[in-house]
């Protein structure tokens, strides 16, 4: 498993999101947020 450098300023907006009661369960890390965000969106792009 590699090691991933992401912007500062996303690093912010992603730790504000998972900070919302609504997604502390759905995302129970920053890890676990990334790699569904990336599946579902190289999915969409995989079915073009």
């Amino acid at each position: 498993m590699g090691v991933v450098r992401i912007d500062d300023a996303l690093d912010k907006q992603i730790e504000r999101f998972l900070k919302k009661p609504e997604n502390k369960y759905k995302y129970p890390s920053k890890t676990a947020f990334l790699n569904i965000m990336i599946h579902e969106n190289l999915m969409k792009e995989v079915k073009k």
